[in-house]
């Protein structure tokens, strides 16, 4: 059998396309084919040789087949078109291998090919910050370690990849996110994706971050109140955990979301001022309403 070559010394040639590809990725602890373009002919290979590294002989077939240390039970050769398949695959087989053939009747055939073997990423470990988070004044990090070949590390919440800006910044290769400061908006879950072409694997972190009390929101029914009418005042605010409420009249405080007047005279008219608290955040916010009869 002839395969077309391009000489570059004397008895060497390359092949042209002798290889399918010129590099190749494979999994640590799965199988990869070296394919070759060569067509089965009618008279068997002179010799075959293939070689890791330029050194190390995976395998030299004449008459006899000659198999190389560590390559024992792990190597299937097609000995009509020189493809090979080499198993469990380590980092190690990382590297550039060479196949040489010397046909019958013919010019020596030469090919290399890259491979690089990954190995599967690992689950991570993301570990959640475990003190308060408290909007506005906490930062956090969350850091994302994984084991094996990782070549790509995303970080998402609400089904949308994160991008650096605003409050959030990535180093160490994505491997650490940092939020500063962190925002009512974050509470929710946070995902690392680590993965490379052969393998995938995520892990979460559930932010709960603490605000407010958002400034009190006052209603009074029913709003034109008469003398000698029941009158509600209610108060209202944005906050996790929810605010703890109070009212103040005259120097006198009133515990609770609502204060009830059953029968409104002219001294309940004049300044109510209703106070939320946040028992986490510390903080305290107040809204003042006048309460006037018709």
């Amino acid at each position: 059998m002839r395969v077309n070559c391009v000489r570059v010394s004397a008895g060497l040639c390359h092949g042209a396309g002798v290889l399918t590809v010129d590099s190749l990725r494979g999994a640590a602890g799965e199988s990869v084919t070296f394919t070759t373009s060569v067509k089965p002919g009618a008279e068997p290979f002179l010799a075959l040789t293939w070689s890791f590294n330029v050194t190390y002989n995976i395998i030299t077939s004449t008459r006899a087949d000659f198999v190389g240390q560590g390559y024992e039970n792990r190597i299937d050769l097609d000995k009509s078109t020189g493809s090979l398949v080499l198993r469990n695959l380590t980092e190690g087989d990382s590297g550039e291998y060479e196949l040489i053939i010397i046909p019958y009747g013919g010019e020596q055939i030469q090919g290399t090919v890259k491979l690089e073997v990954l190995t599967k990423v690992s689950k991570p470990s993301l570990a959640c910050p475990t003190g308060h988070l408290i909007e506005g004044k906490t930062s956090v990090e969350l850091t994302c370690d994984a084991g094996g070949s990782v070549s790509s590390r995303m970080w998402m919440k609400d089904g949308k990849a994160l991008v650096s800006g605003d409050r959030f910044s990535f180093h160490d290769g994505n491997r650490v996110l940092s939020i500063s400061p962190v925002d009512r908006r974050d509470t929710g879950e946070f995902f690392c994706n680590v993965s490379n072409d052969f393998s995938f694997e995520t892990a979460k972190c559930s932010l709960m971050v603490y605000y407010g009390p958002d400034k009190p929101t006052l209603v009074q029914r029913p709003v034109g109140a008469e003398l000698e009418e029941s009158v509600t005042l209610s108060c209202s605010a944005e906050s996790l955990p929810k605010a703890t409420f109070f009212w103040t009249f005259r120097h006198r405080r009133f515990p609770g979301p609502s204060y009830y007047i059953d029968e409104m005279d002219e001294e309940h008219l004049g300044k109510y001022t209703c106070t939320a608290r946040n028992a986490i955040t510390g903080l305290e916010a107040s809204e003042v309403h006048m309460l006037r009869g018709i």
